[in-house]
């Protein structure tokens, strides 16, 4: 995958980062599930759809199911399949994504950092909980936050509003194009760091990985 590199980050005075595939390593559970229910239908999850479902809010991931599947009406069954299925599959235990830990631990020293995520608020924290990120973090909002989830911009919107930082003097770190959509509507600079291969992102910075020394140099104050 081409990756762009960003010698440095304009000034920012926070950093707001998603959860899912971006700091915990949830992603392949929600993968599976997705596919789980296109095959118990007939259907064989491409890669194109896999990807266009990644950082969904459940609801738009139900309508989407539905339209591939050829039954819109049954949109909040098929969302309440899928929730199911990541359920028991997260009950076996999550993972931090690759460098995660260090890139927190670095940059919570630094400045002020958030999570925004398209899951509950409830679900986040327990996430970032089990792999030991939870207290790093000064915000942690979720789709219930907001009337609006990714990718409106309003979970960014309302975590530089509770920082009381400017939206422009902040960095999103997201993994997914509905989260990056999201940031650059709320006018954050965007750091995209895809939680598996496919199309490159269109971040105003590319990483394949938060552990890439690169990343994390561009975000360290200059001393």
């Amino acid at each position: 995958m081409t990756r762009t590199r960003a010698t440095r980050v304009p000034p920012t005075d926070a950093v707001v980062l998603d959860c899912d595939g971006t700091l915990v390593d949830t992603q392949a559970h929600w993968d599976r599930a997705c596919a789980a229910v296109c095959a118990r239908y007939g259907v064989s999850l491409g890669e194109a759809d896999r990807l266009a479902l990644i950082g969904l809010h459940l609801t738009e991931l139900g309508r989407a199911l539905g339209r591939l599947l050829g039954r819109p009406a049954e949109h909040e069954a098929l969302a309440g399949q899928v929730r199911a299925l990541v359920a028991d599959s997260l009950d076996e235990g999550v993972t931090a994504m690759p460098g995660a830990a260090e890139f927190v631990a670095r940059l919570s020293t630094t400045r002020p950092l958030a999570v925004v995520s398209n899951s509950p608020r409830h679900a986040v924290v327990r996430h970032l909980e089990r792999v030991g990120l939870a207290d790093a973090f000064e915000l942690v909002l979720g789709s219930d936050d907001v009337d609006r989830p990714k990718p409106a911009p309003d979970l960014y919107r309302a975590a530089c509003e509770r920082l009381r930082v400017a939206p422009g003097r902040s960095v999103a770190v997201e993994d997914s194009a509905i989260g990056i959509r999201s940031a650059r509507a709320a006018g954050l600079y965007v750091v995209a760091v895809p939680s598996s291969p496919g199309p490159a992102l269109s971040g105003d910075a590319l990483y394949t990985t938060l552990a890439e020394p690169e990343l994390l140099r561009s975000l360290l104050p200059v001393s």
